[in-house]
């Protein structure tokens, strides 16, 4: 058993040479899982299961997914002045009882604090408090307190000895959300609290949302002689829509999908698709290449009635060709300078239908003034009170009437427009839209 005060605080870690790929393959297979792992424990806090069980299921998805060696929740019995708790040692949850005393459990619970390894070496009166972890040697640490009813703590959990590294920000975000569920599920057990278990959960889902956003471009490329706008609305906190940008020598690509189905089930869809194209886009020769690839994978780890409208695009900014893959996307319009509309190719089958599909690129040119509409069917399909389509047809005629105007200008005459035809309706189905001009010379 060591003690936290035995260790020394300023030992570094080996540097090593990282791969800014796997790097990235690896930061967008964590936020997948994080994202699967937030969805399941949702759904669970509403199955009938035992609030030991309910516990037990919690602790063991926290430990795998930051990747600690135990985990452990600590609950406080006030009648009985004892903290109950609930330890992950080899893949088992332990129950055990002590009486309240002076260790770091009980500092977190009595100020509410998150804690963590530097803190108990920075903070004397921690380090004065700080309880020793059975036989475990403590390498690093993060606490953090669990709230019941109007704020009030009623526990904390904790994780021990990080395998890869220390515990960051993010570690700390994703543990207080798992924190958050757990005093859900006791208040579901001990309370029955149906209203209560809604606004929670609706909090859960925009975290979960919130994850999903980081999957998404935080903002357009710079592209030179080429100006770029995006929109994304899910039609409810999670959604189906994707799309993304990809820079390379010369040339940048997008991709726009619309993954089958709605809310989590296609959000979760949509984390893998985004894995895979991090994946194979930097690593592949051409579109074709990735787009075969991506299928490939898609079809491999998804069930046999899920697939994804899919639509990869290519512009060369030096000589403005314009290369395309439609997968079974809505097709999309390129506007000519003189107000001409062109609907693109529709492609071949979606991805993720077949194993293996022969997929068409077909190369075309990008003229000065021209513009580029991409969108997913959400917008066309969007329904009026009177329960109208809004239509292809609609969508053509402001691409006729406002395509001369720059994207953002163009953008918000459409959005506008929709908003007007939909009203006081709901959208049922996510809008995305991407809109890409080339600068008159």
């Amino acid at each position: 058993m060591v003690a936290l005060s035995s260790l020394n605080p300023f030992t570094l870690p080996e540097t090593k040479e990282i791969d800014p790929v796997s790097t990235k393959f690896r930061y967008s297979q964590n936020l997948s899982r994080q994202l699967a792992t937030l969805f399941g424990l949702t759904r669970l806090l509403n199955s009938p299961r035992r609030l030991e069980q309910q516990l037990s299921l919690i602790l063991k998805e926290t430990n795998q997914i930051l990747d600690a060696e135990t985990t452990v929740l600590y609950l406080l019995n006030e009648k009985q002045r004892e903290l109950w708790q609930y330890r992950l040692n080899g893949g088992e949850v332990r129950q055990l009882q002590q009486p309240l005393g002076q260790g770091i459990a009980e500092y977190v619970l009595r100020t509410g604090k998150v804690i963590t390894l530097a803190d108990a070496y920075q903070d004397p009166q921690i380090r004065r408090e700080i309880a020793r972890l059975d036989s475990t040697p403590v390498q690093s640490f993060l606490i953090v307190p669990v709230a019941g009813k109007c704020g009030k703590l009623i526990g904390c959990i904790q994780v021990v000895n990080k395998r890869s590294g220390a515990f960051d920000s993010k570690d700390t975000q994703y543990l207080m959300i798992i924190a958050d569920l757990l005093a859900l599920a006791i208040r579901n057990t001990l309370a029955a609290a149906q209203a209560e278990e809604g606004r929670r959960l609706e909090s859960e889902m925009r975290q979960a949302a919130e994850i999903q956003r980081r999957f998404l471009p935080a903002q357009a490329p710079k592209v030179p002689q080429y100006e770029i706008f995006t929109f994304y609305q899910a039609s409810k906190y999670l959604g189906g829509d994707y799309y993304d940008f990809f820079p390379f020598a010369n040339s940048f690509s997008w991709v726009v999908a619309d993954v089958s189905g709605k809310g989590a089930p296609a959000a979760l869809l949509g984390a893998n698709l985004h894995a895979c194209l991090h994946a194979f886009a930097e690593r592949a020769d051409s579109g074709k290449e990735i787009v075969q690839k991506v299928n490939r994978q898609f079809h491999a780890c998804t069930a046999s009635d899920k697939y994804a409208t899919f639509f990869w695009g290519n512009i060369d900014y030096q000589q403005h060709r314009f290369k395309y893959i439609n997968a079974g996307h809505t097709p999309p319009l390129l506007v000519k300078r003189e107000g001409a509309v062109q609907r693109l190719k529709p492609g071949g089958l979606p991805i993720g239908i077949v194993e293996a599909f022969e997929f068409e690129e077909t190369e075309t040119s990008i003229e000065p003034g021209d513009s580029l509409l991409i969108f997913s069917d959400g917008i066309t399909d969007a329904l009026s009170p009177e329960n109208e389509r809004f239509g292809k047809r609609c969508l053509h005629k402001m691409a006729r009437q406002y395509g001369h105007l720059p994207p953002a200008e163009l953008g918000k005459a459409i959005l506008d427009q929709l908003g007007r035809f939909v009203g006081a309706s709901d959208y049922p189905d996510d809008l995305t839209l991407l809109i890409l001009r080339r600068n008159a010379a």
